[in-house]
């Protein structure tokens, strides 16, 4: 087996324990927070960060003017830590779950059915999604053609219940000198979704993921 196909069931099972530990959450699993600001304060900083650096500004959880709904999970037996954004941007309905490592942006059936799309069809409505939240510029990437959580130059993937793809399958996520360098796309559940990964050249691999939040509150009970 090549290289880049360890390396790419590597992340697949990454990416899938990430989205599977964001849906073990119960329903009445997060807690809501009146303001953002009310979230603990390693995680405030770190979210506001992230998400100002991932999301255009007219899509960001945080732009006071759309209004999201925040919440709160704190750290379980087999859940992290977790912060959830739930708004309407661009005419999207959004879920926006971030860990202490990922930004998990899931749209809702409502406003992108992407499986009652034609197959071609299904990935032009992905980089008009892509392009519509993500913020398209700012900070240094390997390769400026690398297209954020769209397919690769030339490829047309297919995009079915439980598939996904990688803007650059070839690149480490432990090694990313940018946000940008990596993105992951795929359907769960009928739900088009999008994972960023929280990471810089400055940090080397990933945090643990169950000591996010700050005060206490992720102590598992």
């Amino acid at each position: 087996m090549s290289a880049e196909k360890i390396l790419g069931k590597d992340v697949e099972a990454r990416v899938a324990a990430w989205i599977a530990a964001v849906g073990r959450v119960p329903p009445g699993g997060f807690t809501p927070v009146e303001r953002a600001e009310d979230l603990p304060a390693q995680a405030r900083a770190d979210s506001f960060f992230w998400c100002d650096t991932i999301f255009r500004s007219e899509a960001n959880p945080h732009n006071e003017a759309l209004g999201a709904r925040h919440a709160l999970h704190a750290a379980t037996a087999d859940t992290p830590d977790l912060v959830r954004h739930e708004y309407s941007a661009g005419g999207l309905e959004l879920t926006v779950t971030e860990g202490r490592n990922f930004v998990l942006v899931q749209v809702d059936r409502s406003s992108v059915d992407i499986l009652s799309l034609c197959g071609p069809d299904r990935v032009d409505a992905v980089r008009r999604v892509a392009d519509s939240i993500f913020n398209p510029g700012g900070a240094y990437t390997l390769d400026p053609a690398v297209p954020v959580a769209c397919p690769p130059p030339g490829e047309t993937p297919v995009l079915d219940e439980g598939t996904g793809f990688s803007s650059n399958p070839a690149v480490d996520p432990d090694l990313l000198a940018c946000w940008r360098d990596r993105t992951e796309c795929g359907v769960k559940e009928g739900r088009l979704y999008f994972l960023c990964y929280k990471k810089s050249s400055q940090r080397a691999g990933y945090a643990n993921a169950s000591q996010w939040f700050d005060d206490g509150s992720s102590r598992i009970a």
